[in-house]
């Protein structure tokens, strides 16, 4: 099989059923393109958070359109402690974010796009776990800027303020630190005149003149009030389309891609559970995380917040 086939295999099934398949083309048998026997409750573990319970309930939700019983566990910790819950505490499925996944198992890995960060985290995980494909909506950190500001840079990108970083003022969410995004401008040589800390709400109300607010795409605030305001994203380099192949002098971008995808334990899930997964992945955005976690920042059921996408889209 040519490595473009595998490629393409790849993003159309999970990463259990193409390394079956790769396994299956060197003649070799695997047990892994087996419908499996889904035997007692599959739970679906969150870290702390509310977009970890709410990609928790939507995973869980999809899941039980097959048939099966399935639990949510919620409160597992921080990303450390809710990983380990995959050998203390029987969870079968983490959905998170790609680059921080990525960042726990194989924190050396310098991959920043879409594709890359997957794949590498394919290869990072535990020999028990694998992964089925990431959906479009992501948690990636972001730069906004006045409307002033953005002008000026005239189409810029990221890697582009690098030179301008000794003369602006940045403030910065936890998130956008969480997401890689501080440790990715240091690495570009962005060192600015000052940094502040806030929460995103005072970060996105800072970013006007020579001040620039480090966000993740699903700020709630960011993600409402940016199309009416004088605040707007400086561009970074998009990743490559999945079949794309990227050309020698590409510029890679500078934030670490964070696209949704579940972790799960292999042989557990059969292919009609599989499928299921794939439906997240095609149907999840950006735009529904930030609305649904907008909902929910306003006082909204995380449960019911997630039943109605799934009446919508499962």
């Amino acid at each position: 099989m040519t490595a473009v086939g595998i490629q393409w295999m790849r993003k159309r099934l999970p990463i259990v059923a193409v390394a079956a398949a790769m396994s299956l083309s060197a003649g070799c048998a695997s047990s892994v393109l087996d419908p499996a026997e889904v035997s007692g409750p599959v739970v679906v573990g969150a870290r702390d958070g509310a977009d970890a319970e709410l990609l928790a309930h939507l995973y869980a939700g999809v899941l039980r359109t097959t048939g099966i019983d399935v639990q949510v566990r919620d409160g597992l910790g921080d990303r450390s402690a809710s990983l380990a819950a995959f050998d203390t505490a029987g969870v079968t499925v983490i959905p998170d974010y790609s680059g921080l996944l990525l960042a726990h198992y194989d924190p050396g890995v310098t991959s920043t796009d879409a594709e890359d960060v997957f794949e590498a985290l394919a290869r990072a995980l535990p020999d028990e776990l694998t992964i089925a494909d990431y959906a479009s909506a992501q948690n990636r950190a972001v730069l906004a800027v006045g409307t002033e500001l953005g002008s000026q840079q005239d189409g810029a990108r990221v890697a582009d303020l690098a030179d301008r970083c000794a003369d602006l003022t940045f403030v910065l969410t936890p998130e956008f630190e969480a997401a890689g995004g501080f440790d990715a401008l240091t690495g570009i040589g962005c060192e600015p005149r000052s940094v502040e800390r806030a929460d995103s709400t005072a970060a996105f109300a800072a970013a006007s003149g020579d001040t620039v607010a480090g966000l993740t795409t699903l700020a709630p605030v960011f993600a409402a009030e940016r199309s009416g305001s004088d605040v707007v994203a400086v561009p970074d380099h998009p990743d490559r389309a999945p079949m794309e192949k990227a050309s020698a002098d590409a510029e890679a971008p500078v934030f670490v891609a964070q696209n949704v995808v579940p972790v799960f334990r292999k042989d557990v899930l059969g292919e009609p559970q599989l499928d299921a997964l794939r439906t997240v992945a095609g149907e999840l955005t950006t735009t529904d995380l930030a609305e649904m976690l907008t909902r929910i920042d306003d006082g909204g059921d995380i449960t019911e917040v997630a039943d109605a996408w799934l009446a919508e889209h499962a």
